[in-house]
């Protein structure tokens, strides 16, 4: 299993309430390519935890990192696993946070992707991410 996991600031030209539509073609070009994800975002950053096989992976960076909705994209980890899937098939699930300083802080004083993947699993119960939310639904 490969991981990667990205911290962007979100472009100005994009509005809040097009998350639904951008969860909604994330979750199914995932799905597609056998990845599971977690976006999560919080109005001014998206970060993305990603996992699959590498080329998969790595191919779905290429479009990220070309996509005008992201500005100063952030490595925060990459590599290779031998741990099951963290997430379940579903191809991606989505999170509002409501902390302004939660996601940049993930870059800050990193020691390690374990570390920063492990502050964003503990942190899940404090953010909105809710299977029944309209964008956690499949169209």
């Amino acid at each position: 299993m490969y991981r990667y996991l990205y911290l962007s600031d979100v472009s100005p030209e994009f509005e809040p309430y097009q998350m639904g539509m951008l969860a909604q073609r994330a979750r199914a070009k995932n799905q597609r390519l056998n990845i599971t994800g977690l976006l999560l975002f919080d109005g001014l950053h998206f970060c993305q935890y990603l996992e699959g096989a590498k080329g998969d992976v790595q191919q779905l960076m290429r479009v990220i990192e070309r996509d005008p909705r992201h500005r100063n994209l952030r490595l925060l980890g990459e590599g290779l696993s031998t741990r099951p899937r963290r997430l379940s098939d579903e191809g991606l699930f989505v999170g509002y946070s409501t902390d302004a300083a939660f996601l940049p802080g993930l870059a800050e004083g990193m020691a390690g992707m374990d570390q920063v993947v492990a502050q964003i699993w503990e942190a899940l119960p404090r953010l909105d991410v809710d299977q029944s939310a309209d964008w956690n639904r499949p169209a």
